[in-house]
């Protein structure tokens, strides 16, 4: 079992829990009681925060088998850790936020890195 994977995918597996268990009480539960919004607005939302736990599901179970040898998993979990850390890092000042309202793209490049060293070997 290569620990750099495992280790990634512990950490993706974490934030997933955190964004099933905080987000959905800070955001999504919010979002689906706010009548204001219209329907479609709303329910596009909570279906791209379902989409996001899934992803977020899915990259730990790749870096999970990239642990347990599959080399191909390992290249999936780690890719999509890479491209959730830049649109996280970027998508702020784009918007002209902070990273203190939008800090998530941060979380993911601890994974990123793990994901990239264990493909390099470690």
């Amino acid at each position: 079992m290569q620990w750099t994977f495992l280790a990634a995918s512990a950490l993706a597996a974490l934030w997933m829990g955190v964004h099933a268990v905080i987000g959905g009480r800070e955001c999504a539960v919010p979002l689906a009681q706010d009548r204001s919004l219209p329907d479609a607005v709303r329910e596009t939302t909570l279906l791209c925060w379902h989409l996001v736990t899934g992803f977020l599901g899915l990259m730990a179970l790749f870096l999970f088998l990239g642990a347990r040898g599959s080399a191909d998993m390992a290249l999936a979990g780690t890719l999509m850790a890479a491209v959730t850390a830049a649109a996280g890092i970027l998508v702020p000042p784009l918007r002209r936020v902070g990273y203190s309202l939008l800090p998530q793209g941060w979380l993911f490049v601890p994974i990123a890195v793990l994901g990239g060293w264990g493909l390099l070997g470690g």
